[in-house]
């Protein structure tokens, strides 16, 4: 690929990087990929990369000229040899434009998502039981206020049903349905952005479990916890599909 059509492919791949992310923020989307407290610093940052942009794009218009004068004056020495340089223009051409309509469907036409049930169900056994983070209290705490991250880390640090007795868990999350017949209901946290989410789950009774629940539903339980084949889990008393929350991830 040519120099010059390197330089507008590039031009245009953050063209389309800056609108789709503005167009994130603009739409309040932009927290499905980044932590809320990092939006307002990367909308300026975006910001400043526009006016950028926009000053590469004046100065790769107006000096196109000056430059082909130069790569007019290579041409004369390498006219014996232009069809093979032209078929690799044509290639380079056809590459470029192939790159920046891949980056339009992905970035401005497909419709932003939250991260996946069938993520979750591949990245569950390394995540659940809370990894680093500290359990909450039970003692003078409300159980009901507790997300799906409170009790994955209760349950992480050794907590069985008997420790649990009269504590009843409202929780809302994804559900989660493996091939093997197990069920959780788990939810992701953010510390930065999605790269980094971290799956917090906890296991369900299956059984009490409605039919017709599908893997990835979003879906708000009620119930207490007991013990079988030597897991604790949620047994629910309702389970009631919601929709997704307008803050998907916990922080």
């Amino acid at each position: 690929m040519s120099d010059f059509l390197a330089r507008w492919t590039g031009l245009l791949l953050c063209g389309i990087g800056v609108i789709a992310t503005l167009a994130l923020a603009a739409a309040g989307d932009l927290t499905l990929y980044i932590h809320p407290r990092y939006v307002v610093f990367t909308v300026a940052l975006v910001v400043i990369g526009a006016v950028l942009l926009c000053l590469s794009v004046w100065f790769a218009a107006t000096g196109r000229d000056h430059r082909h004068d130069h790569d007019a004056e290579g041409h004369v020495h390498d006219h014996d040899h232009s069809t093979r340089p032209s078929a690799w223009r044509r290639a380079g051409l056809l590459g470029g434009g192939a790159v920046v309509v891949v980056a339009a469907l992905a970035l401005l036409v497909a419709p932003p998502t939250t991260l996946s049930a069938d993520r979750a169900l591949t990245s569950a056994a390394a995540t659940d039981g809370g990894g680093d983070v500290p359990a909450p209290v039970l003692v003078g705490s409300d159980p009901t206020r507790f997300s799906v991250r409170d009790w994955a880390t209760i349950l992480g640090s050794g907590s069985t049903a008997t420790d649990l007795v009269g504590q009843r868990a409202d929780v809302t999350g994804i559900l989660l349905l493996d091939d093997g017949g197990g069920a959780r209901i788990g939810r992701y946290a953010v510390t930065c952005c999605t790269v980094d989410a971290q799956l917090f789950a906890v296991p369900l009774d299956d059984a009490q479990l409605r039919s017709g629940l599908a893997s990835g539903t979003w879906v708000r339980i009620t119930g207490s916890f007991a013990d079988a084949d030597g897991v604790t889990r949620l047994v629910p008393d309702a389970v009631e599909e919601v929709t997704e929350p307008d803050d998907p991830y916990l922080s």
